[in-house]
C-alpha cells in the first residue's frame, strides 16, 4: 500500500483532534487510577496508567482501521473486489478489442492499494488522489497511476509500462466509468465500466 492524497480533507486537523482527546483520555485515566488506587491501595495501578502517547497510539490506530469510514467524515470507503469490462480503443475512438478484469482496492485512512489483473497482465497503483465531485451527479473521481507487468507466458508479447487511470463513481460506490492510458512499453488507451462485486 502507498500513501495517497483527499482534496478537501484535512489530516493535520484530524491529528490534532486525536491528540487533544488523547490528553483528555490519558488525564481521565490517571483520576481513575488515583480513586482505585485510594480505594483498593493497589498503586501499581496507578504507576501504570496510560500515557498521552499510547492513547493517542491507540486513537490513531482505530481511526486509520475503522472510524474514517463513518459518513460523518466524508471518506469514500472503496474497499473490495471490482468487476471490469474494459474497451482498448482505436486512434479514431473505436473499440480496437474488449477485455475482461478484476480490479481490487485496498485501502485504510492514510493508504491505499489498486490494483488489476487481467487474463495477460497484471498493474499496481504507486500514486493515487480521490475527490469528491460537486453539483448534482455528486460521486467521487479516484485517479491513479500504475505499473503494469505482463503475465510470465506473455513477456514474449507484451511489453511492461506504466500508465494513468481516471474512475468516476456514482453516489454509492456502487460502480464507475474510467479511462486510462498507457505509455512506455505500450501506447494504448481505452474506457472502463466498474462493478462492485464484494465489500471488504
Amino acid at each position: 500500500m502507498h500513501d495517497y492524497a483527499i482534496f478537501g480533507h484535512d489530516r493535520a486537523s484530524i491529528g490534532r483532534w486525536l491528540g487533544f482527546i488523547s490528553i483528555l483520555a490519558a488525564g481521565g485515566l490517571a483520576q481513575l487510577g488515583i480513586l482505585l488506587s485510594n480505594i483498593t491501595g493497589w498503586e501499581a495501578f496507578t504507576k501504570g496508567s496510560v500515557t498521552v502517547g499510547v492513547a493517542y497510539f491507540g486513537f490513531h490506530w482505530f481511526f486509520n482501521r475503522w472510524i474514517w469510514k463513518i459518513p460523518f467524515f466524508n471518506i469514500p470507503n472503496l474497499n473490495g473486489v471490482w468487476s471490469v469490462k474494459g474497451r482498448t480503443l482505436d486512434e479514431n475512438g473505436n473499440s480496437k478489442y474488449e477485455w475482461p478484469a478484476e480490479l481490487g482496492i485496498q485501502q485504510d485512512w492514510k493508504q491505499i492499494s489498486i490494483n488489476i489483473k487481467t487474463e495477460k497482465s497484471q498493474s499496481q497503483s504507486y500514486t493515487a488522489t480521490l475527490m469528491k465531485r460537486n453539483g448534482v451527479r455528486g460521486g467521487w473521481i479516484l485517479s491513479y497511476s500504475y505499473k503494469n507487468e505482463p503475465s510470465l507466458q506473455q513477456i514474449h508479447e507484451l511489453n511492461a509500462h506504466k500508465g494513468y487511470c481516471e474512475i468516476e463513481f456514482d453516489q454509492k460506490l456502487g460502480d464507475g466509468e474510467g479511462t486510462y492510458f498507457n505509455s512506455g512499453g505500450r501506447k494504448t488507451y481505452g474506457l472502463m465500466s466498474i462493478v462492485r462485486v464484494k465489500d471488504d
